[in-house]
């Protein structure tokens, strides 16, 4: 009786094995606990937290909103909160709600492009300058162990916001989205969230910021829900411009 040699096969399938059994070996670093890392560096957030003790000195500079227009005789307005960080962190030619914000915009009114959606709205921050970020409360830092979230959100001066409010004609508008309620606070909307608010021809509608800070596109129903009143308003808007 003589012991066949092993196959091509047979050696394949014992390689096959062993490097599984390797592969399923945790290593070191796996079984270490990876260290937490915040969305941004804290430096970069206590230099954006002090900037917001500026915000009125910011806001002598530029009150009025600078709307971008891609086409002119647009009968929507688009109006966001601020930039998202100060102008020299910026993008190079970057426009008001550029980003994910604009792409969600699209998509709840049911089009393919942003591009698309701004050749029927103007758009711009109701304020000019970034405003800073809130102070992170002492129970909340990431050094004594918080992890639930990094954004505490941004400084939003109201009384600035009134301002820049008050210098802005609408009447030019059928539609004009204030997204976020701060953002319709200044204008003095008393709407609710997904509600508008007629004023002459025009019609105020406060929207929830399209951004991924909100907590409100976590929820389907509330997607849904905002998409059906957006193509309404756009719908309306259509339909008076004729």
């Amino acid at each position: 009786y003589s012991h066949s040699k092993p196959t091509a096969s047979s050696s394949n399938r014992k390689a096959m094995v062993a490097s599984m059994k390797v592969l399923k070996r945790p290593s070191a670093a796996m079984k270490a606990k990876r260290a937490y890392r915040p969305s941004k560096p804290q430096a970069v957030k206590k230099d954006l937290v002090k900037l917001a003790k500026r915000a009125s000195a910011l806001a002598g500079r530029v009150r009025k909103p600078r709307i971008v227009r891609e086409r002119p005789g647009c009968k929507g307005l688009v109006l966001g909160q601020a930039p998202p960080g100060p102008r020299s962190d910026l993008p190079r030619g970057w426009q008001p709600l550029a980003g994910p914000a604009e792409q969600r915009l699209a998509k709840l009114a049911g089009m393919k492009a942003p591009a698309d959606f701004w050749r029927l709205f103007d758009r711009a921050n109701l304020l000019n300058w970034y405003p800073g970020l809130k102070a992170r409360a002492a129970k909340h830092e990431v050094s004594k162990g918080y992890k639930l979230h990094t954004s505490d959100g941004d400084v939003f001066p109201m009384a600035d916001a009134r301002k820049a409010a008050e210098s802005l004609n609408l009447s030019q508008y059928r539609c004009v989205i204030l997204l976020g309620n701060n953002v319709s606070k200044a204008f003095g909307v008393k709407a609710s969230l997904l509600e508008a608010e007629e004023r002459g021809r025009t019609q105020l509608l406060t929207f929830p910021h399209p951004s991924g800070v909100s907590h409100f596109w976590n929820e389907p129903k509330n997607v849904q829900r905002a998409g059906k009143v957006l193509k309404a308003a756009l719908k309306r808007m259509s339909s008076s411009s004729k």
